[in-house]
């Protein structure tokens, strides 16, 4: 698990025009020349000119980020030797992330590099613990800069490292970091050909390197440095291993060897986004959906808001939200800051219901486990004017949130040209052969690719592979009124037993209900009612309005179906052979603490993205980004342990556990 002090910014001393570290009473990079140091020291001792050249992708790996300066040096050269079809993965850790207005004075020393510095300044995250994905050049720079302790992130990261820039403050200045964990973390990432470069020459580095497989030798350093290490990898030096993290079916069961065709199965928010994350790494797929048109059932509606609930100290479900929610607000605003049709930043505001939920509401503000730039408290009277209208109590404002059109979110998702959609077509039989997957349609033909996603929510569970899953159906109905009412305007989204956001076309759209083991699809005047006594909870004269208007102008309306799973979390992952599963691990009944080393069983190429519930604005996006960043044997963009969370394993692997206590 992650584990951060309370997180806030480090604040630079300087220098003359050299960042130097108030913490750590070390320089960010050589007061001579940083960039000639990055050159010399990281780029040119990792051979990377000559490596690029020939590369299709490549993965480097850092340990500490700073200033962004070795990022953008290496995205430079990138750009200048590597064919333009390759693709660079930077990963990066930092404890102290530093804050933005020092991140672009620094950067203003390098005018060479602005082209790129802009970029990253634009994109620069804000600074809550965890991983933070970002992509530049259309996806050809990948950026996963991990915020936290070195140690834990490396610990909950999956990824292939080419080369490694082992750099941070000084071993005699920052002797935590450069520990035996961390260097037994560097050799289980690390592959027969991964090369190493620090700066340093201290004894602890040469050790700690030479224990997990790192032939090391010394090297003409930069300037006034004299020295240097370098390394390649050799798995044939004795090595101390990192020690195993997690269950062992975390272990990905698949990974493509060329045929990169895909079927995703189920065109709502979850596949639509699984298709376009496949689809923009180069995958063709073929969307298919038994209805006329994609969007058509649980992400129908006209509108959703788009927001995590987060409690007062973070857990893994609420650590899984607030990164959906990160990358989700992150890729809309990057990829669709000129469809306000489609997405609108405007803000939520999550109103307290009673007292105990606005005390709650201020210690987590008083936490410091959340930005501000994530959540703020405001009471009454500052949310009444974010609002524009009065509301009824305090509450949390999240001002990079918003609401989403998802049935337009879909339609934009599925313009690339390696998707090909096909509606009015149900899968109804999966069989797998030759490395393919047959899905067999209602009328007896067959559509063939080398994997295929289920996210088909409650309709998975008519797969045999699949219908173990414990997933079930929870009926909505939001309510609508027409477009261009003439009632009171609301500038933010607001929340609480309901939610109702700002209206698109002149139309509001609000709700909404939330009743299991319910199947009509009938819009019934009582939910109708249910949902206007929650709006006028929150805001007394908005509900009011809305209440007049529904007399003289009955609402319309429309009932949707969240597929659930019994923890509330997505399924999201390979799919396990149940049978199998049960076999291999049948000994966790008798004692749940059984080590297995059983490999995972797994059916070759077939993947869930399921069970998003009433969160899939925020589950969805991160999700079909996880299934194909496991497909192309990527950085994963979520740690470990909330991969672990999602695994459509987990039930399984509970159920037997339950039954051995």
């Amino acid at each position: 698990m992650i584990i951060m002090p309370k997180f806030s910014s480090s604040t630079l001393n300087w220098l003359s025009d050299t960042p130097t570290s108030p913490l750590f009473e070390d320089i960010y990079f050589s007061i001579d020349d940083g960039l000639a140091e990055t050159n010399h020291v990281f780029l040119d001792s990792n051979q990377l000119p000559e490596r690029f050249a020939t590369a299709s992708t490549f993965t480097i790996a850092e340990t500490g980020f700073g200033t962004g300066l070795n990022f953008l040096a290496t995205w430079k050269l990138f750009r200048e030797q590597a064919p333009a079809s390759a693709k660079l993965h930077f990963i990066s850790v930092e404890k102290y992330p530093i804050a933005l207005d020092d991140l672009i004075k620094a950067l203003a020393l390098w005018p060479e590099l602005s082209m790129f510095s802009e970029q990253l300044i634009v994109q620069y995250p804000c600074h809550s613990p965890g991983f933070h994905q970002l992509s530049f050049d259309d996806g050809r720079i990948m950026l996963t800069l991990m915020l936290g302790d070195a140690i834990d992130c490396y610990r909950q990261l999956e990824a292939r490292v080419d080369a490694w820039f082992l750099d941070g403050f000084a071993p005699s200045k920052n002797p935590e970091m450069w520990c035996a964990e961390l260097f037994q973390q560097i050799g289980r990432l690390s592959h027969t050909d991964t090369t190493f470069a620090t700066f340093t020459c201290a004894g602890i580095v040469k050790r700690g390197l030479r224990d997990v497989g790192f032939p090391v030798k010394k090297v003409a350093g930069f300037g006034r440095k004299r020295e240097m290490l370098v390394g390649t990898y050799s798995p044939e030096v004795e090595t101390r291993s990192a020690p195993a993290e997690g269950p062992s079916w975390f272990q990905l069961p698949y990974k493509h060897t060329g045929d990169k065709t895909a079927i995703v199965i189920g065109a709502g928010i979850a596949g639509c986004s699984t298709a376009h994350s496949l689809a923009k790494r180069g995958w063709k797929v073929t969307l298919v959906d038994k209805n006329s048109k994609i969007a058509a059932e649980g992400s129908g509606n006209h509108q959703g808001a788009l927001y995590a609930k987060l409690p007062i100290e973070p857990i893994p479900t609420s650590r899984i939200h607030l990164s959906g929610f990160l990358y989700s607000s992150h890729f809309l605003t990057q990829n669709l800051a000129d469809r306000n049709d489609i997405w609108s930043p405007c803000g939520l505001l999550q109103l307290a219901a009673h007292d105990k939920e606005k005390t709650k509401h201020q210690k987590l503000a008083e936490s410091g486990n959340y930005p501000r730039s994530v959540v703020r408290y405001v009471e009454q009277t500052e949310a009444s004017k974010i609002a524009g209208t009065a509301v009824s109590n305090s509450g949390l404002f999240f001002p990079e949130a918003g609401w989403v059109t998802p049935p337009l979110l879909c339609e934009w998702l599925c313009e690339h040209p390696n998707i090909t959609v096909i509606t009015s077509t149900q899968i109804k039989r999966l069989v797998r052969d030759d490395h393919q997957w047959h899905c067999y349609t209602q009328h007896g033909q067959a559509l063939t690719a080398a994997v295929t996603i289920i996210a088909s929510a409650a309709d998975s569970v008519a797969f045999e592979q699949t219908n173990h899953l414990p997933v079930q159906n929870i009926r909505g109905q939001v309510s609508i009124t027409a477009k261009n009412a003439d009632l009171p305007a609301l500038d933010t989204v607001l929340c609480s037993e309901g939610y109702i956001s700002p209206t698109q076309q002149g139309r509001y759209c609000f709700g909404a209900t939330f009743e299991l083991k319910d199947p009509a699809t009938d819009i019934r005047e009582s939910g109708h009612q249910h949902n206007l006594t929650k709006i006028t909870n929150m805001a007394p004269n908005l509900g009011e309005a809305l209440a007049q208007y529904h007399v003289h102008n009955p609402l319309s309306g429309r009932v949707g179906f969240r597929c659930a799973s019994p923890d509330k979390l997505p399924i999201v992952g390979p799919a396990p052979v149940f049978s199998t599963f049960i076999e291999d691990y049948a000994r966790l009944r008798h004692d749940a603490k059984t080590v297995i080393d059983t490999a995972p069983q797994h059916y070759p190429g077939l993947f869930v993205n399921l069970a998003h519930g009433s969160k899939g604005l925020i589950s969805c996006p991160i999700s079909g980004e996880l299934i194909a960043t496991m497909l192309e044997n990527e950085p994963l963009p979520l740690e470990k342990e909330l991969i672990d969370k999602l695994n459509p394993a987990r039930f399984i692997i509970k159920n037997l556990i339950r039954r051995a206590i």
